[in-house]
């Protein structure tokens, strides 16, 4: 008797655990435009135009070399609440060795000078060609990394890769960081 109600109770709880995720989507799906809610948040699976990388695929296409790295996490900002006179010097970036860290470049809604210098910035790491492969990555759960992916989808670069397990997910596989410095924009 105690092994029918155990069974019963075990598919009970079962069947309300699926029922609660089944309105929780886990990926939302792609915007039509740029992403401009929340910036930490739940991402899409996909990337159209580009594709999704994980931290293996990854790896490989580092050890191959002939792509570029761009890390889009947003800079540092200044804690508030500090007194003027106090001196605060940002906390040390680490990522995936040989990236250039391009700020901030995954908003949302991107002033035109700022996206100026994005595309500057894209064409000088490629040296103009639209076919070399791109990696861009921030954090995971961050839609900076996609906005920036999506942003050189459309400026016609035609091998994006997005990796949204970012920093973290490459440090959670053992694989080693660097310290790297900000590159300024406008």
């Amino acid at each position: 008797m105690f092994m029918k109600r155990f069974g019963l109770a075990l598919a009970l709880l079962v069947g309300l655990s699926a029922v609660g995720t089944a309105s929780e989507p886990e990926h939302p799906p792609e915007p039509d435009g740029f992403w401009t809610g929340p910036m930490q948040g739940a991402v899409p699976a996909t990337i159209a135009g580009g594709a999704v990388i994980g931290t293996e695929d990854l790896a490989a296409l580092v050890e191959q070399g002939g792509v570029v790295l761009i890390d889009v996490a947003p800079s540092p900002r200044k804690p508030e609440g500090l007194a003027a006179d106090t001196i605060w010097l940002p906390p040390p970036h680490r990522s995936l060795p040989g990236s250039v860290w391009l700020p901030d470049v995954g908003q949302g809604e991107l002033p035109p000078a700022h996206d100026a210098w994005f595309r500057a910035r894209l064409a000088a790491l490629t040296g103009g060609d639209t076919g070399m492969p791109l990696i861009l990555f921030c954090h995971p759960n961050c839609w900076g990394s996609w906005n920036a992916a999506k942003r050189a989808i459309l400026y016609g670069y035609r091998q994006v890769h997005w990796y949204p397990d970012g920093v973290e997910g490459w440090q959670d596989a053992d694989l080693p960081t660097a310290t790297i410095e900000a590159e300024t924009g406008p």
